[in-house]
């Protein structure tokens, strides 16, 4: 499993490396707000609980999500030498990105209104937008302080599972984790019942120097949700296979790579419990 995923992590740093910068849409990213994920990976070991920090960027115009590993990786990436492309750089650069199991960003209000769901597989940036408003939230009485701000309850349906979520109205920005969006104010916590996933407020930063901020669309193969879930799926089961499609070659010692693709499997077995369950 350790080879693929440096497999994968040297390719996305060459792909990375080639690409143009030519925004269409442009902010100013203002505010950071970071958060605690907490996840159960596997839906039948529920000792199996996994963490990492996600951030929720946000501007006039839009949002972004994203974990704070592929936000500093991807920042990384784009304040390097890029005359510089020898073997012992892509190292030197890779051992200073966090570590990460979520290689996407989802951008509210990208285009106007809409959420756009972005996703790397191999060479390709693929994406897929849903609308904005789909989360219908029962807004409830019960109140509390979290972090110090006070913080009133709601309840929803969403993607197969149900959610508590406290937000303030004493932050007036209709935001939150992931897909989570359209409260009278920022979601602090959110969770589902069967505790599988959460998300709570570690910190929020009014950033001093705003961070540019730039999308293209064309950058990205728009698809349905469904057919990039597909690609996903396809590329899930045998990554070897997905990068040897773009032209790489590998070299593996008698036995190596069905040793490895029989591991792969045997983890992916084990990662059976995705947030969206619709």
């Amino acid at each position: 499993m350790k080879h693929l995923i440096t497999l994968f992590i040297f390719f996305t740093l060459s792909c990375v490396w080639s690409q143009e910068n030519n925004p269409q849409i442009t902010d100013h990213l203002k505010y950071k707000i970071t958060y605690l994920m907490k996840y159960q990976v596997d839906s039948t070991n529920s000792e199996r609980i996994q963490s990492e920090e996600m951030v929720l960027y946000i501007g006039d115009k839009l949002s972004r999500f994203s974990s704070a590993g592929k936000a500093i990786g991807d920042s990384l990436m784009n304040s390097i030498d890029r005359k510089n492309k020898s073997q012992a750089n892509y190292a030197k650069i890779r051992s200073q990105i966090p570590p990460t199991s979520f290689d996407y960003y989802i951008y509210k209000r990208i285009p106007e209104e809409k959420l756009s769901f972005t996703r790397k597989i191999v060479k390709d940036n693929f994406k897929y937008i849903e609308d904005l408003d789909k989360i219908k939230w029962n807004i409830e009485a019960d109140t509390k302080k979290i972090n110090g701000y006070k913080v009133q309850k709601a309840t929803t349906d969403y993607a197969g599972r149900n959610y508590t979520a406290w937000f303030t109205s004493e932050i007036p920005i209709s935001d939150g984790p992931y897909k989570f969006n359209g409260l009278p104010g920022l979601i602090l916590k959110i969770s589902d019942t069967k505790n599988h996933y959460s998300f709570e407020l570690l910190k929020l930063q009014k950033l001093e120097n705003f961070i540019q901020f730039s999308f293209n669309e064309k950058d990205y193969i728009s698809l349905s949700k469904e057919e990039f879930e597909k690609i996903k799926k396809r590329y899930n089961m045998d990554p070897i296979a997905a990068l040897e499609r773009t032209g790489m070659s590998f070299s593996f010692p008698s036995g190596e790579r069905q040793r490895m693709q029989k591991e792969h499997l045997e983890e992916l077995s084990k990662q059976n419990n995705p947030i969206e369950l619709e």
